[in-house]
């Protein structure tokens, strides 16, 4: 079994998909102590390391717990605004910005192989600078990589997602192959048809049907009751506001005197039932933010909704305030990403683990 550290890990979505494709999580760091606790819940079986990722030396804390020191894997996504922007010389010093942690990490435990993961937009970012940087940095550390901007929906997921993907494999090693997509699409009310619907203000804890595909079988696989289902109390204006979006509509559709004095035309947009979700931010249990308004009815998204859409099943525990809750989903890697490239992973690596 390859062994893993999962860095800037959030609420847990890439561990749990390692974790399906026989993975270990030995170790995972998170500053944020919502995000922190959501991890130790569903991954107790994961040391969690709740400090700034510049203070921790991971040979020391493995030697802590895993008495060969030694490690098959990096993974992880540092947050976009950890890079540095301040000019050209910033840049030549990997060090400046939290990807920069990343290659310090993979110095430190010295891994077979790394797996690298940010917005889709990653390699045009400062004029691809930093994606040329991190390149350079891994090959002068002896890997062979390959990079692709891939989407979520083309493997299982009900929503479209894309980000870039960067794996790495020491040299000497087989080579990891990218993933071979998959079709057809799921859609919206693929992921959400058996949950009950809501009023304002209205929580349900139990399910509207049985499932009805196998997606919603594998989301509610271990589940008692549902969680996390429930509808923010809308104002009356809120409400008219809601009950006037047609279906596929937004704020164009809407009457002059409901419309806010400036927004975005993909504001108060309901969703499509039948298409992929568009990807999900951590807005979508408000009405204003980009597409979230369910396709028939007059709110946003719920919060297990959301969790749905990103993968993470109905077993999956989230700490914290609703607001927090929604930010961990909407911020998370989706467990598919996660489980399709350690898929990928473990074809090349075969039984040799250290």
């Amino acid at each position: 079994m390859l062994q893993a550290i999962d860095l800037f890990s959030g609420a847990g979505g890439l561990s749990l998909g390692l974790v399906r494709a026989g993975v270990k999580v030995i170790l995972a760091n998170e500053i944020e102590p919502d995000f922190a606790q959501t991890h130790e819940i569903n991954h107790p079986e994961t040391r969690m390391i709740r400090r700034d990722i510049h203070e921790v030396d991971f040979r020391v804390e493995l030697k802590k717990i895993w008495m060969k020191g030694k490690i098959d894997l990096v993974c992880g996504g540092p947050p976009c605004q950890g890079f540095s922007t301040v000019g050209k010389k910033e840049f030549a010093d990997p060090r400046n910005s939290l990807f920069g942690q990343f290659l310090k990490t993979v110095d430190q435990v010295s891994p077979r192989y790394l797996l690298f993961e940010n917005v889709s937009g990653f390699k045009k970012m400062y004029h691809g600078a930093i994606f040329e940087i991190l390149l350079n940095e891994l090959a002068k550390r002896g890997f062979q990589t390959f990079h692709s901007v891939l989407n979520a929906r083309d493997f299982g997921l009900p929503q479209s997602r894309e980000r870039t993907i960067i794996v790495g494999w020491l040299s000497g090693e087989r080579p990891v192959r990218p993933p071979t997509q998959l079709t057809p699409h799921l859609n919206l009310m693929d992921a959400i048809s058996d949950l009950p619907p809501l009023g304002a203000g209205e929580e349900k804890s139990e399910y509207l049907k049985e499932p009805q595909n196998p997606y919603q079988k594998e989301m509610r696989k271990g589940a008692r009751r549902l969680t996390e289902h429930h509808a923010s109390n809308y104002g009356e204006h809120m409400q008219q506001i809601l009950k006037r979006v047609p279906p596929g509509g937004s704020v164009l559709d809407l009457p002059k005197a409901l419309r806010p004095k400036s927004y975005f035309n993909n504001t108060y947009a309901r969703l499509h039932a039948d298409r992929p979700s568009p990807t999900i931010t951590r807005n979508f249990g408000t009405p204003s933010s980009s597409r979230c308004i369910h396709p028939f009815q007059n709110r946003a998204l719920s919060t297990r909704e959301g969790a749905r859409l990103q993968g993470f099943p109905d077993v999956y525990e989230f700490h914290g305030s609703k607001g927090s809750k929604n930010l961990q989903i909407g911020n998370a890697v989706p467990p598919i990403f996660g489980e399709i490239i350690a898929r990928q992973i473990l074809k090349s690596a075969g039984d040799r683990t250290r």
